[in-house]
């Protein structure tokens, strides 16, 4: 009989941030892997984004009974939030038909069929960028033959491997939330894995680096640059021998239906809005849209809340499940700002500053200046 399990990992169920797409996101995944008939779950790392609140954590409980009452659950801790300082532990007390097996540690599982090994993310990822490091990639390494061996010792089972890490030559998405240095390990030694399949989580755009080394991504879209397709690994192991073929290993992705998330860019200059490429109204129903406004530097550019508003109607008009709208202004150089640091009297800065910004009028240049003229004489009135 075939083994099917379903991979995913890089949840970050945060209740402050999008918590009902990834909620939705997972609710979906257990019921789309249930109707697929998996006998097995991983829940490869990363479940929140910070300490677990109790909204998070009650929804992940009743996630995993869902998943335990099906077929047995992997939980693989990661490096986001405490789940390397026994914030799983509720976890795996959970009560369900099938064993939550939660794995801090390297170790090896064995199932009546299927022989797992787990590599969490590791505990010393304090000494990344030390003279420690090339002790944790020795151990890495030294750990990996260990679960060689033991898979040696069942050779008429289905061979699996889960880790949570980054691997040197991954590919990462540009606003993939990272925490402090990244543990990384060299991919050779899991091309030597004897495992049919090598599941991996921490990076969260998804990728194959070997024939059977796979990231499956994160679930849904935890920031706006991750434009990818998001899911999970539907994986099928069809008997329990590796086939140089790869005969022996099915894969399929599993599309999540995350929402999409787009930013758009614009210039407001000379009153009007000039963004960076053509707006796709289209794109943005249902999605979540991050606008950020530069407004130039001139000093006629002011950009009222009449013409933000309007702005905000014209893309709510495309009916998105979000709409932010983010202002910044263009700062000026330091080559440029110059002459109004060397200025000395206030004139001569009131000047400095028209040929930065802009000037106005020659006659409106003429009353600001007689108007500058009389409070300088009323302040010196006032100090004789």
């Amino acid at each position: 009989m075939p083994c099917k399990l379903a991979h995913a990992g890089d949840f970050h169920l945060d209740e402050d941030h999008y918590f009902g797409d990834t909620a939705q996101c997972l609710e979906w995944f257990v019921e789309d892997a249930i109707r697929s008939g998996v006998n097995l779950f991983c829940i490869n790392g990363d479940l929140t984004t910070y300490k677990a609140t109790i909204k998070e954590r009650n929804f992940w409980i009743d996630m995993l009974i869902r998943m335990a009452d099906h077929a047995p659950v992997i939980v693989v801790a990661g490096n986001h939030g405490a789940e390397l300082d026994n914030d799983l532990y509720v976890y795996s007390r959970a009560k369900s038909k099938h064993a939550i097996r939660l794995c801090e540690e390297p170790e090896f599982i064995e199932l009546d069929q299927v022989s797992i090994a787990v590599f969490p993310y590791p505990r010393k990822s304090d000494f990344v960028g030390t003279s420690e490091e090339s002790g944790m990639t020795d151990a890495f390494v030294k750990q990996i033959e260990e679960f060689n061996q033991r898979f040696a010792r069942r050779p008429n089972c289905f061979r699996l491997f889960f880790g949570h890490f980054g691997v040197a030559g991954a590919r990462v998405s540009s606003g993939q939330p990272l925490v402090g240095r990244c543990a990384e390990y060299p991919l050779e030694p899991l091309r030597r894995l004897q495992a049919q399949y090598v599941g991996l989580s921490h990076v969260h755009l998804r990728q194959q680096l070997a024939p059977r080394v796979w990231y499956a991504g994160s679930l849904s879209r935890c920031d706006y640059s991750e434009v990818e397709d998001k899911g999970y690994y539907l994986v099928t192991l069809t008997e329990p021998v590796l086939r140089p073929d790869l005969s022996d290993l099915r894969i399929e992705f599993r599309l999540s239906p995350t929402r999409r998330m787009v930013e758009l860019r614009a210039l407001y200059e000379n009153g009007e809005f000039r963004f960076s490429e053509p707006v796709d109204l289209s794109r943005l129903t249902d999605s979540r849209v991050k606008v950020v406004v530069t407004v130039g530097k001139g000093i006629h550019e002011a950009l009222s809340r009449e013409e933000q508003a309007g702005l905000r109607e014209r893309l709510l008009a495309a009916n998105p499940a979000e709409l932010k709208v983010k202002i910044e202004h263009e700062a000026e150089t330091a080559t440029e700002t110059v002459p109004l640091s060397a200025a000395k009297s206030a004139e001569e800065k009131l000047r400095a500053y028209w040929i930065l910004k802009g000037a106005p009028p020659a006659d409106q240049q003429e009353r600001l200046l007689e108007r500058l003229t009389q409070v300088e004489q009323a302040l010196l009135a006032q100090t004789e």
